[in-house]
């Protein structure tokens, strides 16, 4: 049964986005709400070709599965022809959560024809009979949520933690609040309108986070920085070749707007030093920072604090750190392994320091490291080998740079090509404080996950990358082998 119900949903919502500013069907927003989603559904459904798609054929799969007969043929009409729906799908579709409640809001265009399909999921038992509370109609689907809807606006509602009976008297409530109660009376609202023009837009904070996410979250949040501190608008844009989602992030605190402005101060833009790793490599990280305030953030993440605390039973790695001012890039090898640390990370690591003076105490270090079973030996001018039982670690000075390096890494450096790949994006990298790239090509290439829609979007793809041009901006991208395609087409 349970199987059954989410199909029914399934099938529902890819009805839905078949298809294809008025603010009284999102009045029913509550002000309180925690995160917003609007999405353009027709918009996304012509660029993605959605009606001749890979995914229609899967909403047809399921179809059969579910409904057979003339149901079957009426809910085959309703996805050739959405608009008998009764829903605007040129308006964008809403999703909210606001304390225990998840909600979705449509416009209607015809209350009539949301009428008739109410009606054809009652005669297939998929939802209760209709009943009117202070103007509102209201229907339970599947036992699971409640329908409601007028001639303005339709709601779906889910009650996380209540009963539906609860569910439904918050439904006719949300649909006759007054617009000076609602989500559209906020500044928030006034932002994502703004981006009215992308695809998907979002606004998010603490409050929408539960669970492991949100004890996740807390840990990586300096000391006296709460989630709830932090507000997030988010959009996405499918565009040819890529999807791109862009977050811009507000502090609602002193603290943390603090630490954003912080943030700003002692990152700066990339200089582009080292823009050539080694060919064939898979993930590309790089930075403009100052190493001093970077050493105190990453002693507040237990991960990075317990790889300082290893590398300093040698060398005072923390006095390096500070010297740093500059660019910092980090080359990833397709064999690295995060969960083994070093031991089993091929990369190499360079960055531009202000001044070598740390190299005076490397005699002090070779005496001190050994009771840790450490040790290290020079190679040549400033550059030295750290070896312990589980890892071989090449570290050293090169004019104003530091670098560490996996054995495999600083042995193939000598004599490895230098890749062209980040050559075109040159101009990009340098207005970025952070940029990463991940050749997703060389990484996801053999990758198989057994589910044949899964592997035909992983197949489709060539890169992520991540740019970042200040603490409180950053852009997110999904990019395609063919950058002619429009990023829906391509995957559906």
């Amino acid at each position: 049964m349970k199987n059954f119900r989410l199909m029914a949903i399934a099938a529902l919502v890819l009805v839905a986005l078949a298809s294809c500013h008025k603010t009284d069907y999102i009045q029913v927003i509550p002000q309180e709400s925690s995160c917003v989603v609007s999405a353009n559904i027709a918009k996304m459904a012509t660029d993605g070709d959605l009606a001749n798609s890979n995914l229609m054929g899967v909403v047809n799969q399921y179809m059969g599965l579910i409904t057979a007969g003339d149901a079957r043929q009426q809910f085959q009409h309703y996805v050739d022809n959405p608009a008998d729906l009764g829903i605007d799908f040129t308006q964008p579709v809403y999703f909210f959560m606001a304390g225990d409640i998840t909600g979705v809001t449509m416009r209607v265009a015809d209350d009539d024809d949301v009428e008739k399909f109410v009606q054809m999921l009652n005669s297939q038992g998929l939802c209760s009979n209709v009943q009117t509370t202070d103007g509102v109609k209201l229907t339970q689907f599947l036992d699971d949520i409640v329908f409601a809807y007028n001639a303005h606006t339709m709601l779906m509602l889910v009650n996380v933690s209540g009963s539906l009976v609860q569910a439904r008297q918050i439904a006719a409530q949300l649909m006759n609040q007054d617009k000076a109660s609602s989500f559209v009376e906020t500044e928030a609202y006034d932002e994502m309108d703004d981006q009215s023009d992308r695809d998907i837009v979002a606004y998010t904070n603490g409050a929408a986070l539960s669970g492991e996410l949100l004890e996740s979250v807390k840990s990586l949040l300096p000391t006296g920085i709460r989630p709830v501190d932090i507000e997030l608008f988010s959009s996405v844009a499918f565009e040819k070749g890529k999807a791109v989602l862009s977050a811009e992030i507000t502090g609602k605190s002193q603290t943390a707007q603090k630490l954003l402005d912080d943030g700003n101060e002692n990152f700066h833009k990339i200089e582009g030093r080292y823009l050539e790793p080694q060919e064939g490599f898979a993930t590309w990280i790089a930075m403009g920072v100052k190493g001093s305030w970077l050493l105190e953030h990453l002693k507040q993440n237990p991960r990075a604090k317990q790889t300082l605390l290893m590398l300093e039973r040698a060398i005072d790695v923390e006095t390096i750190i500070r010297s740093v001012d500059g660019d910092v890039a980090i080359t990833l090898s397709k064999d690295f392994d995060t969960e083994k640390g070093l031991a089993g990370a091929d990369f190499m690591l360079m960055a531009n320091v202000e001044n070598t003076d740390f190299l005076k105490d490397v005699d002090y270090w070779q005496k001190t490291m050994k009771q840790y079973g450490v040790s290290m030996s020079r190679t040549k001018g400033n550059d030295y080998v750290l070896k312990a039982s589980d890892y071989s670690l090449n570290w050293g000075v090169d004019g104003k740079d530091v670098y560490f390096a996996s054995a495999k890494m600083f042995a193939a450096n000598a004599t490895a090509q230098r890749s062209q790949l980040l050559s075109s994006r040159a101009k990009e990298i340098k207005k970025s404080q952070v940029y990463v790239y991940m050749d997703l090509e060389s990484l996801l290439k053999h990758a198989r996950t057994g589910n044949p829609a899964l592997d035909h979007v992983v197949s489709q793809l060539k890169a992520f990358v991540l740019k970042s041009k200040s603490s409180k901006s950053v852009e997110f991208s999904l990019e395609l082998k063919d950058d002619s395609q429009n990023f829906l087409k391509a995957v559906l």
